[in-house]
């Protein structure tokens, strides 16, 4: 999973799309040429955690939604 930086302007509320590091700052540079020209850029980045789950949600989720009900009640 490459594109797990996201970048936020400094000057307004721009995030760049979760991108991987370079390309994400790269395009936070470009933000700032485009809309804070003669503004050296700055602001703050996030890294995208794993949502957990892993496979094991990929496996127990359908088996749960296909389970059948039990019938010994």
């Amino acid at each position: 999973m490459s594109a797990t930086f996201r970048y936020w302007c400094g000057e307004c509320g721009y995030k760049t799309p979760w991108l991987d590091e370079w390309a994400g700052a790269e395009e936070l540079e470009r933000h700032y040429l485009r809309r804070h020209p003669g503004i050296e850029p700055g602001g703050d980045f996030e890294i995208r955690r794993g949502d957990g789950q892993g496979c094991l949600g990929t496996v127990a989720v359908p088996f749960l939604l296909l389970r059948r009900p039990d019938r010994r009640r």
